[in-house]
């Protein structure tokens, strides 16, 4: 078998495009599967994830502290069922996040360095997230209605 046995590799996407493909899927669900409210079990597996996402990325400490301390609220929100900050952490909002995160990471949108530049970004994609799930639910009400 030799050396060449261990040195295949079938890296098929860049983390970077994995990572944005993954938050536009985490987007999507928000937009189709959420419409109305978001689940608990959203919430959960949301700030499970991201947990997950705050070991691999390289930000300042005072954006970790600040993403840390909104995992913890998510957190406390499942088990506390504060079903009115719910969307704080559901898809939509939650995946926008991790947009943010990842093209401020590559230099796009304000960067990621400071809390300031994370929530300004953050607002304003999770703005336009939120738009398009209005949108999307108003034209899913047109399309049962024929």
């Amino acid at each position: 078998m030799g050396d060449n046995y261990y040195s295949v590799k079938m890296i098929i996407l860049e983390p970077q495009i994995a990572t944005i493909l993954s938050a536009l899927m985490v987007i999507y669900i928000g937009i189709v599967v959420e419409k109305y409210y978001v689940s608990w079990s959203s919430v959960y597996a949301n700030t499970l994830s991201f947990i997950i996402l705050l070991g691999s990325i390289d930000i300042s400490e005072t954006v970790f502290l600040f993403l840390l301390a909104y995992t913890i609220l998510g957190y406390v929100a499942v088990k506390l069922r504060w079903k009115k900050i719910f969307p704080l952490f559901g898809c939509k909002t939650y995946g926008s996040l991790v947009l943010v995160l990842t093209l401020g990471s590559e230099g796009y949108l304000l960067g990621i360095y400071t809390v300031e530049s994370v929530i300004i970004s953050w607002v304003i994609v999770a703005l336009v997230v939120h738009l398009i799930g209005r949108w999307y639910i108003k034209y899913s009400r047109k399309r049962r209605r024929i």
